[in-house]
């Protein structure tokens, strides 16, 4: 019966401990996210993010991230592969959290920058057809709304939804995303 009555007082000093350290004003954190075009063909189409974060207070954040993503637009035949790189900068707004704060929304805004690679540079497709641009600067801003919930104190699960404004863009001018990651803070 101790050990029962120890074990739980135990999981409680840590569970204490674990609120203590979430959300800690210039605390800095590590991400890591795997998202995906929602509207897009299911072939290969993806986004692999990684940046950093610096706690603001009250919950809310600075950001900084860079992407690689690959997408393909169907052509009669063949799937021109569409590879994007971007730095994605902006702020974190914390909007709501249970009592704890381990379960969190947040809302982002951001500025993008980057280049878009159409067909791996190369103008010519197999039929002989001829690409007018295969590669542009693009810019523009995204909206992200994220659920955020700590599975310890350093470790936090990542589900968020973004949508995208990009200039130069030769796919469109409006992108979504959906995404799954996790965060270290340390």
């Amino acid at each position: 019966m101790n050990r029962i009555f120890l074990t739980t007082a135990l999981l409680l000093l840590t569970s204490s401990a674990s609120f203590a350290q979430q959300m800690i004003p210039k605390q800095k954190g590590f991400e890591i996210l795997y998202s995906v075009f929602p509207q897009a063909p299911e072939k290969y189409n993806y986004a692999f993010n990684a940046g950093l974060i610096s706690y603001a207070r009250n919950g809310n954040y600075i950001f900084g991230v860079a992407e690689y993503s690959r997408k393909y637009n169907e052509y009669i035949n063949y799937d021109i592969p569409i590879d994007t790189f971007l730095f994605n900068g902006g702020y974190s707004l914390y909007l709501w959290g249970d009592l704890m704060r381990n379960v969190n929304i947040n809302l982002g805004i951001g500025g993008l920058v980057g280049y878009e690679q159409i067909n791996r540079g190369t103008e010519m497709i197999y039929d002989g057809s001829i690409i007018n641009a295969t590669g542009n600067f693009i810019y523009g801003a995204n909206g992200k709304l994220s659920i955020e919930s700590y599975l310890t104190d350093h470790w936090v699960f990542v589900v968020n939804g973004q949508l995208r404004f990009l200039k130069n863009s030769q796919t469109g001018q409006f992108h979504s995303l959906f995404g799954l990651g996790i965060r270290y803070n340390f």
